[in-house]
């Protein structure tokens, strides 16, 4: 998708997002309310559109593979956070401006209390596209997640569906609102269709994944391992695309996380996985021995934005690599494509000691073909990044942000077009 194209979808949706959605219901209540609530009308729409935001934040934690494909799932979850964050900026403006008592008081402040305490959390643990950018973040992050796993992150961030169905029932108790009916069918619709798609999500969703058998984990580097799964038929993806793989049967396993596919399809039906063991997931992993155990695996829909990068330009334009540790996962693949459609790759790899290099052996081979591949211990510098930089080239990048956001600066200011450059960030 190129710049221009990209920026005009991201405005379409917030668009759509921001003030489309809530539209329908706002005239509704308008065209309903009795003229006597008329000093109070401002805080009761900024609590209807911070519910009806909400409701779509809860939507977008679903993973929609289509705006996946579309924008990519980074930035869905970026968007999630910050629809999330107005919507609950909305509901304590409808806290000020409008009062009450009773259970429609204690529904209300329960609801706000559990959406605010969840953003809070959410920000410093789960929310990598801001605490990236705040150093203070950063450091309470790193301390906390000495002491609370991803699970539970995931569990806590759930209690955002106990807030909705609580502001649901909120709604229901306020007399003069249950009672205008144009409204309230539009309103019940749309919260029972969205409530509904998302336990969905939740709980019918992952018994239809695809079903796999973890065959093989080997150990391909320091603390990074390969796992290879049989697929059934017709499971297909991309080049550069990821997934989220589970095991139903192990505790540790249960909840879904995200590793990049190595391999292209091909007859043999098997994936790969390189996957580095930072979490309790994978570090579990390495405890387990498929060979003998015979463990089953669910994987999602493959995700990615790489392949529709690539769609975007012509197969005979130079395609430079920079990738920096594990980031070189999803570049396997796309090499290997590259040497399919005979297209001239300049592939870079560096890792900070020789011992953290993952496929050598096999990127070495590329040399032999239109594909020129160097490693090296250490960051590349400055002139190695300038000879390598070619007319027409689109630019890959991947590895620890420091790193992409460094080299992405590097080729803006050498007068690459930001439409030939693409990384994908991997922090949730």
């Amino acid at each position: 998708m190129t710049l221009i194209r990209l920026v005009s979808v991201r405005l379409i949706l917030w668009f759509f997002i921001l003030i489309l959605l809530p539209l329908p219901f706002i005239v509704l209540l308008l065209t309903e309310l009795s003229m006597q609530f008329s000093s109070t009308l401002f805080g009761i729409i900024a609590g209807l559109v911070g519910y009806i935001w909400m409701l779509l934040s809860m939507y977008l934690s679903t993973r929609p593979h289509w705006l996946d494909r579309l924008i990519g799932l980074p930035e869905v979850y970026m968007m999630h956070g910050l629809v999330a964050l107005v919507a609950i900026l909305s509901a304590w403006i409808h806290k000020m401006l409008v009062h009450s008592g009773g259970m429609i008081s204690l529904t209300g402040d329960v609801g706000l209390y559990i959406f605010s305490g969840v953003l809070a959390y959410s920000l410093v643990m789960m929310a990598g596209w801001i605490t990236r950018k705040i150093v203070f973040l950063q450091a309470m992050k790193q301390y906390f997640s000495r002491f609370i796993n991803h699970e539970w992150s995931v569990w806590l961030h759930r209690l955002n569906v106990v807030g909705v169905v609580v502001i649901f029932f909120h709604v229901q108790l306020i007399g003069y609102i249950s009672r205008l009916n144009g409204f309230m069918d539009l309103f019940d619709g749309f919260s029972f269709i969205v409530i509904g798609y998302y336990f969905f999500y939740k709980w019918i969703q992952p018994h239809l994944d695809i079903s796999a058998q973890l065959i093989s984990r080997t150990e391909i580097g320091d603390n990074i391992q390969e796992l290879t799964v049989q697929l059934p038929p017709k499971y297909r993806w991309h080049a550069g695309d990821w997934l989220f793989i589970r095991s139903p049967h192990y505790k540790e396993l249960r909840e879904a996380h995200p590793f990049s596919i190595v391999n292209l399809p091909d007859e043999t039906g098997r994936l790969k996985l390189a996957i580095r063991g930072d979490g309790d997931f994978t570090r579990y992993l390495k405890t387990l021995s498929p060979e003998i155990e015979g463990i089953h695996v669910k994987l999602t829909r493959p995700f990615g934005q790489y392949h529709q990068f690539l769609k975007q330009h012509h197969e005979d334009q130079p395609l430079i690599i920079v990738a920096g540790g594990i980031g070189i996962t999803p570049f396997i693949s796309i090499a290997q494509m590259a040497v399919q459609r005979q297209q001239p790759v300049t592939f870079l790899y560096s890792t900070k000691h020789e011992k953290d290099a993952i496929y050598l052996d096999e990127l070495t081979k590329f040399n032999q073909s239109d594909i020129y591949f160097k490693h090296q211990v250490g960051r590349f510098s400055d002139t190695q990044i300038v000879d390598m930089m070619q007319k027409n080239g689109i630019y890959l990048l991947a590895g620890p942000h420091a790193m992409t956001k460094y080299w992405r600066n590097f080729l803006k200011n050498r007068g690459v077009a930001d439409s030939s450059i693409y990384f994908e960030p991997f922090e949730w």
